[in-house]
């Protein structure tokens, strides 16, 4: 009964998200900082530059998921996820591999 419990739980927090969707604004957003960084070498980019970078992909990326197909509930939930994702998944592997958003002179 527990396990079920527990089983169901799971298997409905992860309905609730697309990670299809954090991974495209992820990229997204990786990509166009990245450019921006190669662009203002060797000025880098403030926090909330980053931050505006990241809400405007999710804006983009939500239009077109949502033209898609896509409910409002499984986007809003997705887009709190994004961030998250990045931060605890995406980032430090960036990190370990090297890859991370830097400008080219550091």
């Amino acid at each position: 009964m527990n396990l079920e419990l527990i089983t169901n739980s799971i298997q409905n927090t992860l309905d609730s998200f697309d990670f299809s969707f954090c991974i495209a604004v992820n990229v997204l957003t990786y990509i166009v900082i990245k450019t921006i960084d190669e662009i203002r070498n060797p000025k880098r980019l403030s926090t909330w530059t980053k931050r505006v970078v990241l809400l405007i992909c999710l804006v983009i990326i939500s239009v077109i998921y949502y033209f898609a197909g896509m409910d409002i509930k499984h986007l809003t939930n997705s887009a709190i996820l994004a961030p998250v994702f990045w931060t605890w998944i995406m980032k430090p592997l960036c990190k370990f591999f090297n890859i991370d958003y830097k400008p080219i002179s550091e």
